[in-house]
């Protein structure tokens, strides 16, 4: 039996992002289907004192998702040089980018160098490194990191959706929400997408899907009479409340990936540069970005506003993206939603070469 660890993104003290969950729980299953092992997993920004002792007795350490973000080397992942330097192999899968798309300017010029002398060292040291996003991997071309390659998203991975395949002409009897990251900046963005998906399906039942703690949410939820799924409170098993959904819609990344992998419709408000990832990649037009103003042009009663966890005086995040989505969901309704027809062929690509890295990964 092997000793693995993976270095989890999942939030358990924080926001419980249920999605960095989906990613654990996704890799988690794939070593397990083709190695004998003992698996732990680990908190990406713990102390190294926590948790040297399963690390340096690991045959292997996965990365499940490396977040690539400013100070990765302090706040980020404070022990990835420790790991590096322990010579315990590792290996990255399905690594992925917050690039600032929603700015003036390059994309790529917001890391430290000791940031990009870090990610040189797991270019370098990794025995796989994986991407899940177009983004994401010009990212690491642009950086120099010649061992990454585009495999897609791991979270796609499901055994129980082996063989399904999207159909045309669903009936939208139940229609999930996914509730936006910084609520506070997309309350108005979040109220067009409710209104506009009401007035497309008046008989569907609508359920706002809860990633993450948000007292924001909650509040906007109870004074619009909307149902609310808080799904973060059921880590593993949360994200069932899309199996029986019609449409997803929302600002979720893995709310979109959750409902692809079991072939329902689902749509997209890219809030940032991860949101963008998945647009990039997806082989059909299932997204419309929906960046926030820089902080830096916000006034200082909306800031005010911010910290209060209120809704913005004027607000700061155009609601036209939620309108160009809802005019979307229409037209494509209008025919059946067969533009998702074939759409699992991508999806069962991106399963396998996830599988292949980690089969390689676990090799002599």
């Amino acid at each position: 039996m092997k000793n693995i660890v993976i270095v989890s993104t999942y939030p358990e003290n924080g926001s419980r992002n249920i999605g960095d969950q989906l990613i654990t729980n996704s890799l988690a299953e794939i070593i397990k289907q083709h190695c004998d092992a003992k698996i732990t997993t680990v908190w990406r920004a713990d102390n190294w004192d926590n948790v040297s002792e399963p690390i340096l007795n690991a045959d292997h350490v996965f990365f499940a998702c490396l977040a690539v973000r400013k100070r990765m080397e302090t706040n980020i992942y404070p022990y990835l040089n420790n790991i590096i330097d322990s010579g315990v192999p590792f290996s990255v899968i399905a690594a992925g980018t917050d690039l600032p798309v929603h700015r003036i300017g390059g994309l790529y010029s917001g890391l430290s160098r000791d940031t990009l002398h870090l990610l040189g060292r797991v270019n370098n040291c990794a025995k796989v490194f994986t991407t899940r996003g177009a983004l994401t991997q010009g990212f690491c071309v642009h950086a120099g990191l010649d061992q990454a390659k585009l495999s897609g998203d791991v979270a796609f991975y499901d055994r129980r959706f082996d063989g399904l395949v999207f159909t045309k002409n669903r009936e939208i009897k139940k229609v999930v929400i996914s509730d936006p990251h910084r609520p506070a900046l997309y309350l108005s963005a979040l109220k067009v997408l409710q209104k506009g998906i009401s007035e497309l399906f008046p008989s569907a039942k609508i359920t706002l899907a809860q990633h993450g703690v948000s007292d924001c949410i909650d509040e906007f939820c109870s004074s619009n009479d909307l149902d609310c799924a808080k799904i973060y409170k059921d880590r593993d098993g949360g994200l069932n409340i899309y199996d029986d959904a019609d449409l997803h819609v929302g600002f979720r990344v893995h709310g979109h990936v959750s409902a692809l992998k079991r072939r329902k419709y689902s749509y997209l408000l890219e809030q940032d540069g991860r949101g963008c990832d998945y647009g990039l990649t997806l082989d059909r037009k299932i997204s419309i970005p929906n960046y926030a103003h820089s902080i830096a042009a916000l006034s200082l009663k909306n800031l005010a506003r911010l910290a209060l966890r209120r809704p913005l005086a004027g607000g700061t995040v155009s609601t036209a993206p939620a309108q160009q989505l809802i005019a979307l969901i229409k037209k494509d309704g209008n025919e059946g939603f067969r533009k998702f027809e074939g759409l699992e062929s991508q999806l069962g690509r991106f399963n396998e070469h996830t599988v292949h890295s980690v089969i390689k990964a676990l090799s002599p």
